[in-house]
Order: C-alpha cells, then structure tokens, then sequence
C-alpha cells in the first residue's frame, strides 16, 4: 500500500510544474573561464572606424588583418539573470592601410594588455523554470538547467599597447612608439552552453570604444574619432561550488 502511495505522489509531481530550480545558480555562484580571442582593429592606420553598431564593421572585417589573443575571466552571479566578470585579455593587435589609403601603405602591430570589468544581462537566464519531468535523474534528484543562455554586457577597462610602426610609418614625426594607456568601454553580446553541471563553453562578440587616439601610436590630423577595435572570443567555462555562506570553495577532500 505504502509502494502504490509512493507511486502515485511521484506521478502527481512529475505532472506538475517545479520551480525549486530558479534558485540553482546560487550552488554555483562563481565561474572561471580560459579561452582564445580574435582582435580587429579600426584607426588612423589601417581601416577607418565602421558605420553602424555591430554589422557594419563585420562587413570591414578581413582576415589578414585578425590577430590573436588569450583571456582569462571570473564571474560572479548577483542573481539569475545578472552577472559581474574581470575579464583580462593578452595578445596582438595591428592594422595595414587599404582601400582609399593603400597607396601610403602604413602598418603597424602592438601588444595589447586589457583588463576591463562586465555587467551581464541575461535573456536568457540560468535558473528559468523548467518542468518537473526534465529535473530528476535515475536517484531522484534535480539535475536540470538552461542549456543556453544569452547575455548582453557593457562595461570599462584599459588598453595598454606598445606600437611598432613599419613601411615609413615609423620615420614619421606624428608617430610615437611609446607605451600608451587608455581608457576602453566594451559592449557587446555573449552566450553559454552547459555542456554539464561543472562545464560550459563561451562565446563573445563586443566593441571596445576607446577615448584614446594613439593606440597605433599615429594620431593623424585629419582624424576625427578615437580608435577602437573588437574582440571576439571562445572559452571553456568551469562553475566553482559555492559553501552555505556563498563563498567559493576551492578545495575538494575528505571531510574530517
């Protein structure tokens, strides 16, 4: 008799809607992510800073002139749909005249070191609710999360950049092969998807404005806009537990 009780309970709860996990994201509060980035850049050297939010500097895009970088990032969840992340990216960043400006064919190439802090905004938050039935494993116990979710950002950091210039760009007065510091605004859209519990890969796509015009160390007199760039990046995403008292808990062990 207890059995067919049992049965039938468990058959009433997989009928309705369970929303115990809209608090989920709380077990894992903070993630980690390592990853790989391309750079694009738009200035006095090379291509000039594109019309449009975000679709018209994809149209400008070319290969050759994509570089390189690694990030490293932490996030913290300040509820379901709202995140804080210290994002550092490192790698290379250059541009070569083209178009209306490759008769005078300047380049020039920098390292480039951007540490910048995120608000995220989630569309498509981690703790929607789901139904009863997608929560529970063969031991009965709830294991269900959003497989994607959708965010936007924005935020503000630095860029510290040491420019070479090359093909007479270099010989010219206006260029400074100083180290160079300024200020950048990121905004841009993100996504993840939960591979499982602990892991998830990571996508970005943002704009960096900046209010400095000497990241390719040529600040030309006929300019008329800072110098800007953008970032696209991949990464693998791990969730870290979080104790009672919502702190991370770094260390796995036996309990004594």
């Amino acid at each position: 008799m207890k059995r067919i009780a049992g049965l039938i309970l468990i058959i009433l709860l997989l009928c309705m809607p369970f929303k115990a996990d809209a608090q989920k994201w709380k077990l894992r509060r903070y993630e980690a992510n390592l990853g790989v980035a391309l750079n694009n850049f738009y200035g006095d050297v090379g291509r000039p800073i594109p019309p449009g939010v975000f679709l018209g500097s994809l149209a400008t895009v070319k290969a050759f002139d994509t570089r390189p970088s690694i990030n490293f990032g932490v996030r913290y969840k300040l509820n379901g749909a709202m995140s804080l992340k210290m994002d550092l990216f490192y790698g290379v960043i250059s541009g070569k005249d083209g178009g209306d400006l490759k008769e005078r064919g300047y380049s020039f190439s920098s390292t480039i070191f951007e540490p910048a802090f995120k608000f995220e905004y989630y569309l498509i938050p981690e703790g929607r609710a789901v139904s009863t039935a997608a929560l529970f494993s063969r031991i009965g116990m709830a294991n269900s999360y959003a497989k994607i979710n959708i965010y936007l950002f924005g935020g503000a950091g630095g860029a510290i950049t040491t420019p070479k210039g090359f093909n007479g760009l270099e010989d010219r007065a206006e260029f400074q092969n100083l180290t160079n510091f300024g200020l950048v605004f990121p905004f841009g859209i993100g996504g993840k998807y939960a591979i499982d519990a602990l892991w998830s890969i990571g996508f970005e796509y943002g704009r960096r404005y900046t209010l400095t015009d000497k990241i390719d160390g040529f600040e030309s007199a006929f300019s008329s806009s800072n110098d800007m760039y953008e970032i696209a990046s991949f990464s693998a995403i791990y969730k870290i537990k979080t104790d009672r008292r919502g702190r991370p808990v770094l260390r796995y062990g036996i309990r004594r």
